[in-house]
């Protein structure tokens, strides 16, 4: 069985701090833009294969966070973009407005890395601290080391506070 981590999944490049949006449908194509730079896929493809999922519910964690997912022909791989939302978003369920957005795209033959890759992106992602330290910063450095990572953590803590040392790489603290 293969392990799926979030380093395997994203890339500093595939995290966006503040991703304006106007609608679902411009989130959704501007996820798919993000995904295509690296992803050894055509952009029009992936744009496609995003596209086609749109009516779909996402994966909606607690705390304003979406999961949306797809497969996409030619992929090596499993790879997600992950964004913060300049504005939250509604996604269909009452009383929760999305503002950290997720997009997972899969190889159409490899079902069973996806299903893993989704369980990694959702355990991670339904952590306090992670979603305190996302949101606390603009930083994509800090977003990025807080998604894949835990080495900015202090153990126990559970706050935005708890970072050690991370200042360093953005040139602040947050």
């Amino acid at each position: 069985m293969v392990v799926i981590g979030m380093v395997d999944l994203l890339t500093p490049v595939r995290v966006v701090p503040q991703l304006r949006a106007t609608d679902r449908d411009d989130l959704m194509r501007t996820l798919a833009q993000h995904l295509a730079a690296d992803s050894g896929v055509s952009e029009e493809a992936l744009v496609a294969a995003v596209m086609a999922t749109k009516d779909l519910p996402p994966l909606m964690l607690r705390g304003g966070v979406s999961l949306l997912h797809t497969f996409v022909e030619g992929l090596a791989r499993p790879i997600a973009v992950f964004a913060r939302l300049r504005h939250p978003m509604d996604f269909g369920v009452a009383g929760c407005a999305t503002d950290i957005v997720a997009l997972l795209a899969s190889p159409a033959a490899k079902t069973g890395d996806h299903l893993r890759a989704l369980a990694c992106m959702a355990r991670r992602l339904r952590r306090s601290d992670v979603l305190a330290h996302v949101r606390a910063t603009k930083c994509r450095e800090l977003m990025y080391l807080a998604l894949t990572s835990d080495e900015w953590c202090v153990p126990g803590a559970d706050s935005p506070s708890s970072t050690r040392g991370l200042s360093k790489v953005c040139g602040y603290r947050i």
